[in-house]
């Protein structure tokens, strides 16, 4: 093959000198040769496994669009917070109007109904 010396079908048979010496130093040298190339073949692979993961975040968070609500809008709440209606393929997704009556700084609001009832856990 590639890469080796050509070698009499007899000097495999019996084992000549040249070759139990030439293989066993090859061989040892072959496998230090692969243990020190797999680590920096794994660092390489880990940079590379963080770098797409950035650009995966990046290419995420570039298309989440943040909304915040102002005290008098008034929004839809979806319907998975208060299970109110059966959930189903055929189910409403969201439930509401109501209006904003407080905005807190950590993203949560506080609602109302259309007659002033406030609603809990909002």
């Amino acid at each position: 093959m590639y890469g080796t010396k050509a070698m009499l079908p007899m000097e495999v048979m019996i084992g000549t000198l040249r070759i139990i010496h030439t293989e066993e130093k090859a061989n040892s040298q072959d496998l230090r040769m692969n243990l020190d190339i797999i680590e920096e073949r794994r660092e390489k692979s880990d940079i590379h496994q963080v770098a797409y993961k950035r650009i995966v975040e990046r290419y995420y968070n570039q298309m989440v669009k943040e909304k915040a609500f102002k005290v008098g809008e008034y929004v839809l709440r979806r319907n998975e917070a208060s299970q109110a209606h059966p959930q189903g393929k055929l189910g409403p997704v969201s439930e509401g109007p109501y209006k904003v009556i407080e905005a807190n700084q950590n993203g949560a609001y506080t609602l109302e109904t259309m007659e002033g009832r406030q609603i809990p856990r909002t």
